[in-house]
């Protein structure tokens, strides 16, 4: 059963214009560290319960490998209160190269962009995503769907975030500064969806 779970982002922020500058950094190669850990909750999101839920609800499932530097564009909105633009939030963006396929309309070697809600400002590293950051040559198991806004058009995102995206059985996961939990692939082990995962485990091959 999916389940609506809604959290405000930031509650200060009117909606009058938007501003947005992109920025490529390379913190694939490190381990985050130096960095001040923001949190700014979660948007608005589907929570799943189930395997069936989350296969019906994704238009891609693959065993994909993070294949670039990660990219992020940081969208500025004008808060009247403060006369000027300010951060509300930041997109980051990757490609994932598919090594099997289980559904969808893609094929093994194809590349799909890949979007998650976190980056870095101003020394702070800035989690809105529950899931950790995308590190160059980590390979997961995805469920994808096609995101519709305007600014990530073409590009895809784990479906109900941190519930779509899954630990591969022998794959060793980098340990960076930001998490205790990185073979799970998320900051807090709470957030990590055990019983989907052992449907997973019993339905597909993920050695």
């Amino acid at each position: 059963m999916k389940k609506i779970f809604l959290i405000f982002l930031i509650g200060v922020l009117c909606s009058l214009t938007f501003a947005s500058c992109s920025g490529d950094y390379s913190k694939d190669t490190c381990d985050f560290s130096g960095l001040e850990f923001s949190d700014w909750g979660e948007t608005n999101r589907l929570f799943y319960t189930n395997l069936d839920d989350l296969e019906k609800d994704s238009e891609i499932i693959v065993i994909g490998t993070f294949t670039d530097d990660t990219k992020q564009e940081e969208i500025y909105q004008y808060n009247s209160h403060f006369q000027k633009d300010i951060l509300a939030t930041i997109i980051s963006t990757n490609s994932i190269e598919v090594l099997n396929v289980i559904k969808g309309d893609v094929k093994a070697g194809d590349t799909i962009p890949v979007t998650q809600d976190y980056g870095i400002s101003d020394n702070q590293f800035i989690a809105i995503s529950r899931l950790t950051p995308m590190l160059k040559g980590d390979t997961w198991l995805f469920f994808l769907s096609e995101n519709k806004s305007e600014i990530r058009k073409g590009k895809y995102s784990c479906t109900g975030d941190n519930d779509g995206r899954y630990p591969l059985e022998n794959f060793s996961y980098r340990k960076t500064a930001l998490t205790d939990n990185e073979d799970l692939g998320v900051y807090n082990k709470e957030d990590f969806r055990e019983d989907i995962y052992k449907e997973i485990l019993e339905k597909y091959d993920l050695g």
